[in-house]
């Protein structure tokens, strides 16, 4: 059970992981002004860390819908 429940965590916090950095990235294209480095590292282990606790409570398909809304 503990393991199944990390993995669910893992990959909801990889995929948060993936659409903060993306984001921070745009940010800094769209405005021309980079996001200060700390600030952004502690925005994207947030990020990551509220994306891998939506989806170790209701699954993978909040992964799904997460992608999609960056689409």
């Amino acid at each position: 059970m503990a393991g199944k429940s990390l993995k669910r965590f893992s990959a909801g916090a990889v995929v948060g992981l993936l659409i903060s950095a993306s984001q921070w990235g745009g940010y800094t294209y769209f405005f021309g002004e980079p996001i200060p480095l700390i600030r952004g590292i502690a925005f994207c282990l947030a990020l990551s860390f509220v994306c891998g606790l939506l989806t170790l409570r209701w699954g993978y398909e909040t992964i799904e819908k997460l992608l999609q809304l960056l689409g």
